[in-house]
């Protein structure tokens, strides 16, 4: 059977098998060879980063040695600011020669006091409190909170309280005025060890 196609299908005949030939290419050879390539791409870039986390750990191990050292010494500063602990009755007499001290440096005159046990502060402090009363201008006031604060132990206020010392209605007329205040407070002090000190269970 003979086939006899015009100029005009012939032309047209080429162009789909022209067609057909560029889309087989595009589907069994181009598109699988840029998959490929795109999947090495990413590859190839995960490796780099590996690489350059693994250079970076490599440069920062010499400095391992030194950062641990620098820690240790941070631990052993922030140690020596603490309380120890490893006798109750000895914490609570650093804690009063403590807050005497700050008294006797601003002049304040301390009234009764009451230590507390100690008692677990978390799973590696303990903690005591003291809780005093004086009767003072609110600049030894003032004084005496400063000095607290910059103790070389760590010391923390806890609660604070003041009052005038007089109440203005209870004044005569023509008398002064008493500018003294009555201050109640509690102070608490970290211990270096966590000992034998019962649950907190305020």
């Amino acid at each position: 059977m003979k086939f006899d196609l015009k100029r005009n299908d012939r032309r047209a005949f080429l162009v789909l098998v022209l067609v057909l030939a560029i889309y087989v290419f595009f589907a069994e050879v181009a598109l699988p060879v840029y998959d490929g390539l795109a999947i090495a791409a990413d590859s190839a870039l995960e490796k780099e980063d590996q690489l350059r986390r693994y250079r970076r750990a490599v440069i920062r191990r010499a400095d391992y040695g030194q950062l641990l050292e620098e820690a240790r010494r941070r631990m052993e500063a922030g140690e020596g600011r603490l309380i120890r602990g490893d006798n109750a009755s000895l914490a609570s007499a650093e804690l009063q020669t403590i807050v005497e001290g700050v008294a006797e440096v601003t002049g304040v005159v301390l009234g009764p006091r009451n230590m507390s046990t100690a008692r677990k502060k978390d799973e590696f402090f303990n903690e005591i409190t003291m809780t005093l009363g004086f009767d003072c201008t609110p600049g030894q006031l003032v004084g005496f909170l400063t000095q607290l604060r910059a103790s070389d132990k760590l010391i923390a206020v806890r609660s604070l309280r003041v009052s005038p010392h007089e109440a203005v209605d209870g004044v005569a007329l023509g008398v002064g005025l008493s500018k003294d205040v009555t201050v109640n407070l509690t102070v608490a002090a970290v211990l270096a060890s966590a000992t034998v000190a019962p649950p907190d269970e305020g």
